[in-house]
Order: C-alpha cells, then structure tokens, then sequence
C-alpha cells in the first residue's frame, strides 16, 4: 500500500503545475486529499514525508512568480489562498512535518510572503509544551526543551556544495580559515551579473544555507566544548553572523 502512495506521489510530482498550470487546482485538491496526504505523513518511520516535502516543494515553486506581484489576478489569489489553508490544516494535524521541513519550505517561499512563512514557523511538535510568554525573568537556558537539538530534515548543506563553499567554511569554522574569507563570502554569495540598483543582489537561498550551516555547526561545537548550546561570541560561526 505504501509503494502504491510514493507511486502516486511521483506521478504527481511529474504533473506538477510547472509543467501543467491548467491542472494547478485540480493538482492541489489531489495532493490535499484526505485519502492521500494523511496516509503518507502518517506512513511508518515517516517514510513519506520526503515525497510529500517534494510535492509543497513544487507547489511553491510554482506559486513562486505570481506571488512577486502586489496585486494577485484572480486564479492565483485562489491558488494562495489553498496552499494557506494547506498550510493550516499542516499545521493542526501535523505539526512535526512543518518544524523538521521548515528550512527547505521557508527557502522555497518569497521573502515577502510573511503569512505564509509564519505558519510554516509556528509550528513545534506536539509534545512540547511552551512556556507562558507572559512569565517573567524566565531563563530559556533553564528550560528543559532548550536542551535537545531540533532534528532538520532539509539538506540546507547541498547549496553550500553546488557553490563550493562548504570545505573554506569548515576550515573557518574550525578556526584554520583565512582572515579574508568573510570578505569573499559577501562576495560570492552576490547574484552574477545583476545590476546595482536591482532589488534582488544577492543569493538569498545561499544565504539562508550558510546562516543554518552556522548555527547548526556552532550548537555542535559549543556542547561538545562545555554541554551547553548557548552560543560563545567569540566563536568564528558567531563572527560570521
């Protein structure tokens, strides 16, 4: 039954509305579908949830483009409308699917789409309990959840290796890199030849790779030193930032 679902999933995926924007809505209420999307997030060791990462993947993707325009025509308002309540009804039933998939849906939605974005981080599993905002002198450090680190199933390393920064940012990392590096980060992680006074200079999703590599990294390197995961200022990933 399983093998049926990633079966479906991939033919969906070949039909996705990049490829055949007429079938955008019908495209959605399928992936949607209560006989569908439940039964793969719901799938043994969550063995579907990268097929099902891989359909709001192109989703977006396509919704990408009409959502740079301040004024949505009709059928894409309507078409944003149902990946906001796609969203929602994520967010409700499966709110681990969202917190461990953020980094890959949050890179794939425009920057000015806020709503959309803060559905997607509002998200925490259902088994933590959060502290009353309203408390105050609260210590996060005290916090018990404030322990673990939050699994990320987004590969957010892939861009650093497709642009050939991962190896010089190790090295920096760990304290063997060049004064200069951070100046050629800026640099490299500039669009080429986009023009000064464009909107968009640089590579936004680069950036958002390297800022998680971090972070993820400096967590790493601050419990192995003392077991805590709060942050040293002198640390090179902190530098960085």
């Amino acid at each position: 039954y399983f093998s049926l679902l990633i079966a479906i999933s991939d033919t969906f995926s070949s039909l996705q509305p990049t490829y055949f924007p007429g079938f955008a809505f019908s495209w959605l209420c399928l992936v949607s579908h209560r006989l569908f999307m439940p039964k793969l997030l719901l799938s043994e060791n969550r063995e579907g949830w990268s097929a099902f990462h891989k359909l709001l993947l192109s989703l977006f993707k396509f919704l990408a483009p009409f959502l740079k325009e301040a004024d949505l025509q009709l059928a894409s308002r309507d078409l944003y409308r149902g990946s906001l309540r796609l969203l929602l009804v994520l967010l409700h039933d499966f709110p681990e699917f969202l917190s461990e998939y953020y980094f890959g849906l949050c890179d794939a939605v425009p920057p000015h789409c806020i709503q959309l974005r803060n559905i997607i981080l509002s998200a925490f599993p259902m088994s933590i309990i959060l502290p009353d905002p309203h408390l105050r002198n609260i210590k996060f450090d005290s916090i018990p959840e404030m322990g673990p680190i939050p699994p990320i199933l987004s590969d957010f390393a892939s861009r650093l290796k497709s642009a050939d920064l991962r190896n010089n940012l190790d090295q920096y990392l760990l304290n063997h890199g060049t004064p200069s590096f951070l100046t050629t980060l800026k640099d490299r992680s500039r669009l080429p030849g986009v023009p000064e006074s464009s909107t968009e200079l640089y590579n936004l999703s680069l950036i958002n790779s390297l800022v998680m590599y971090i972070g993820v990294s400096s967590v790493a390197q601050a419990k192995a030193r003392s077991g805590s995961s709060v942050f040293v200022a002198s640390d090179p990933g902190i530098v960085a930032l």
